[in-house]
């Protein structure tokens, strides 16, 4: 029975089917305070003066970094770390 809910656990953090942290729910011009109510504390941040970067790794998908750049306190662009966006 152990074996059983370790692969099922396993299969569900692997495969990634529940959605991860909310980067769906960012947007332009959000504040810091803002991006951190729904994605919650970053894995680390960096910057200096007016830009900032969040950086998350989501648990189920640890090869996997997101960013978030802030400029002057509203979010400038966010997205995977590696991903164009198709135009």
């Amino acid at each position: 029975m152990r074996r059983l809910i370790f692969w099922m656990v396993l299969v569900v953090l692997v495969s990634g089917c529940s959605p991860w942290i909310g980067m769906y729910k960012i947007e332009l011009g959000m504040s810091k305070p803002e991006v951190i109510q729904q994605m919650g504390k970053p894995s680390n941040a960096s910057g200096s003066g007016n830009e900032e970067y969040l950086w998350y790794v989501p648990a189920n998908r640890f090869w996997e970094r997101y960013y978030v750049h802030i400029i002057d306190g509203k979010v400038e662009s966010y997205g995977q770390l590696g991903k164009q966006e198709e135009k």
